[in-house]
């Protein structure tokens, strides 16, 4: 319920809105405080979204090998050199065929690897006596740098022999 004054609106205190600059510099404070405290983990946050990023690539870049060989009934090619992945027709190799290529940003590099995929999806070298977790081929990323821990997760291709690709978020306990 609103109350009327008897007073003259002349008489009023006047209503303080805003801050002070004292509130303010206190604030700022507090910021910048939380800023400096986070720093250290923010570099780990972004070190980690890269190498996640270039995993998630080259993830696409074999899945994308994989139904062009299906797609074309041809062997399919997949390289890595540094940060650049290429996908290339395979079925005669002096006379191969550039399907796509990528590069791998922020820096992010693979281990030079070459997986050819057969008409039927399969890597070619699935006959080889498979590893105890049936991997027939794998490719891990990394970061100049940077060594891979628990903190910082470089990612791992993995190519099993039955066909199945996977990105396994840490190389080191996949």
């Amino acid at each position: 319920m609103r109350h009327l004054s008897t007073r003259p609106a002349a008489r009023r205190p006047a209503v303080r809105r805003g801050l002070t600059l004292i509130e303010l510099m206190l604030a700022i404070t507090i910021a910048t405080f939380l800023v400096i405290a986070a720093a250290p983990n923010f570099a780990d946050y972004t070190n980690n979204a890269r190498l996640r990023e270039g995993g998630t690539t080259l993830q696409t870049e074999a899945l994308f090998a994989q139904s062009e060989a299906i797609k074309r009934n041809r062997v399919v090619r997949l390289t890595t050199s540094g940060s650049q992945v290429q996908v290339l027709e395979a079925q005669d190799t002096a006379a191969m065929t550039l399907l796509r290529e990528r590069t791998l940003g922020g820096g992010v590099t693979a281990a030079t690897a070459t997986i050819d995929f057969t008409p039927r999806g399969y890597p070619v070298n699935r006959a080889v006596v498979p590893s105890v977790d049936f991997v027939a081929a794998s490719v891990d990323l990394s970061l100049p740098g940077i060594t891979c821990s628990s903190e910082q997760r470089c990612p791992g291709l993995r190519v099993d022999a039955g066909g199945g690709i996977r990105l396994c978020t840490n190389k080191l306990s996949c």
